[in-house]
């Protein structure tokens, strides 16, 4: 389900920007930015549904705001954000499947899209990837629902529930 494409976004782009240009632009209105935080794990029946599959890879996903994640993001994908005015809504790190990365939420063509970078012989953003996802907001935070497709949308998404309390989202 996630496939690295991150090259896309930064094959056009020729200027140079330091480290640190990418700031977190909260916005209250933004569904996603304002509801991911929190823990996730697969909805089989609903999963089963759209793919075919009641088993989503990853099974398991959590979100935590830190905005300093933004402020760390290497030059080259800090030019590509900047040269295609994408704007960064929510920062942190997420845990897939048990491995904590550094993330970003911002958008692509439109649609709520995140960007995660797993360690690679060191350096934490040493593997860039990518994925959409929707958020169908209910009346109690812990009944909302997660979707989580491709970095492209030719792909079914699949269905996550909440996890734990989510008094504090």
């Amino acid at each position: 389900m996630i496939r690295s494409s991150l090259s896309l976004l930064i094959a056009a782009t020729c200027i140079v920007v330091e480290a640190g240009d990418l700031q977190v632009e909260p916005d209250k209105g933004n569904v996603v930015a304002s509801r991911l935080e929190g823990s996730w794990q697969v909805h089989e029946s609903l999963t089963q549904r759209l793919t075919g599959n009641p088993k989503a890879r990853p099974s398991k996903l959590s979100f935590t705001s830190d905005p300093s994640i933004a402020e760390s993001v290497p030059a080259e994908y800090a030019t590509a954000f900047n040269e295609k005015h994408m704007k960064v809504y929510l920062a942190g790190e997420a845990e897939i499947d048990g491995t904590k990365c550094p993330f970003v939420l911002t958008q692509v063509s439109g649609n709520p899209h995140v960007l995660v970078w797993f360690e690679r012989d060191g350096n934490p953003f040493g593997n860039g990837e990518s994925f959409n996802l929707m958020i169908a907001v209910a009346s109690d935070t812990q009944d909302d629902l997660l979707f989580v497709g491709g970095d492209f949308n030719n792909q079914p998404f699949s269905a996550f529930e909440r996890v734990g309390d989510s008094s504090n989202q």
